[in-house]
């Protein structure tokens, strides 16, 4: 591998305390070979020197949707994961709401044997809490975790009851995996909707209170439990955030998640270039003072990690037809939450809940992965960015199969240069040499 040199940037270390101003960092044979200042370019090395250049331990997302096995003309596992190493990431987490559930240990190593084949990142595997996601039945939790599972979760489905949340939190927690909730409670959900389907442009039919409900539900749980950890997924309410950091008083084991588009985007959300379908997603796009809450919960630290909850879709057959809820997120967190006025102030932080903090959240499972440091004489696991680039969605450089996303050819702010992991070179933009240069 040729070497690369990053000449003046900011090294921002989570776990070691204040960011390094205007370091040099060489990279070579895939190993932080030396740090320091002044540094002279070993000759055929890559060089990248931009004002304002930020390096930080590679990113893990907490929340995403492979689509496959099960659904390939939605995403493959290589697409995906291409599309994580261009957002900045260095590992993802996959959800187990795949066609079939991960719900057995069958089911789950043939997830991981695929994961370990196509992925261009690591993906650690989530397994489903209950059989089928349906909440009638736990899965073999135990069973799970000795198979590889690195936490559990029925995403997409909130069907589980108090009682066996509690069972499952107590099982989870012997084997030191969280179990990851939806937070929506299905029965306000269908009491607000008793006409049956789903629109999902009707704000009533996903009401804030079934968010509200479903944390307060959890946490009761956790509660009763004694043991296991509890993380919530894609909060999108004040009220929620509110519950959360009463909980993190009190002591509890809990850690909450927010995406980049219910921090910056309001609903309802509609797609000019996709005559007017609404781009939708569970839980909706909410309004500004449920957006500030989330702002104030993740600069608190209420709100733990900055995930994409990534869910790719094809587009309709039918251009009447409305795409199905979800985004295709991994590719534009850092951009989109750089991209918005509360962003900038918040770097720092945005880091932390991008590296250090998912890290911590996972737990005793993410041991194979690099903790988030950037040393001399480690293998390379690191992301480079331009806080101030700009660059857009659009097919020339959009990776996921997915185009549902709602920041389509909009300039975002965030440009990622260059990500690594274990060693690796996974993304290089391709004004820097693109892969082949470093191959």
């Amino acid at each position: 591998m040729r070497g690369l040199l990053l000449r003046s940037v900011r090294l921002m270390r989570p776990l070691e305390g204040p960011a390094l101003e205007a370091v040099d960092i060489l990279i070579q044979d895939g190993r932080v070979e030396e740090m320091g200042n002044g540094m002279a370019a070993p000759a055929g090395s890559v060089v990248v020197e931009r004002e304002g250049c930020v390096v930080a331990p590679a990113f893990l997302d907490l929340h995403t949707h492979l689509r496959e096995p099960g659904q390939p003309w939605k995403e493959r596992i290589a697409t995906a994961t291409a599309a994580a190493a261009a957002g900045g990431f260095g590992a993802v987490c996959a959800m187990a709401n795949l066609r079939p559930p991960v719900d057995s240990v069958v089911r789950l190593r043939e997830c991981l044997a695929k994961n370990r084949s196509w992925g261009r990142v690591p993906v650690l595997q989530f397994a489903a809490v209950s059989e089928q996601l349906a909440g009638q039945r736990l899965a073999p939790l135990g069973e799970l975790a000795g198979a590889g599972a690195a936490g559990f979760s029925d995403d997409g489905r909130n069907a589980l009851s108090q009682e066996l949340l509690r069972q499952a939190l107590e099982q989870a927690g012997a084997t030191g995996r969280l179990v990851a909730i939806h937070p929506e409670d299905e029965g306000v959900l269908a009491a607000a909707n008793p006409w049956g389907g789903e629109d999902p442009t009707a704000w009533l039919l996903r009401p804030r209170e079934a968010e509200v409900s479903a944390v307060r539900s959890a946490l009761g749980a956790l509660r009763s439990a004694g043991q296991g950890r509890l993380h919530l997924q894609h909060l999108s309410t004040s009220g929620a955030v509110e519950l959360v950091r009463e909980a993190k008083r009190e002591g509890l084991p809990v850690s909450a998640e927010v995406t980049a588009h219910h921090l910056v985007l309001e609903g309802p959300l509609r797609d000019p270039e996709a005559r007017d379908r609404e781009l939708t997603c569970n839980p909706p796009l909410r309004g500004d003072e449920d957006r500030a809450a989330l702002w104030e919960g993740l600069a608190d630290g209420t709100i733990d990690v900055l995930a994409s909850d990534h869910a790719p879709h094809e587009s309709p057959s039918d251009p009447l037809q409305r795409r199905s809820p979800g985004f295709s997120g991994v590719q534009v967190q850092l951009s989109a939450v750089l991209s918005d006025p509360h962003g900038g102030p918040l770097l720092e932080r945005l880091v932390e809940a991008l590296t250090a903090r998912p890290l911590e959240v996972l737990g005793r499972v993410s041991e194979g992965l690099p903790e988030p440091a950037v040393r001399e004489g480690q293998p390379a696991h690191l992301t480079v960015f331009d806080p101030e680039g700009v660059w857009r969605p659009e097919a020339g450089s959009w990776l996921s199969l997915g185009t549902n996303t709602p920041f389509w050819e909009r300039p975002l702010r965030g440009l990622v240069l260059a990500t690594f992991t274990r060693g690796r070179v996974v993304f290089l933009r391709r004004e820097l040499g693109g892969e082949a240069e470093l191959a």
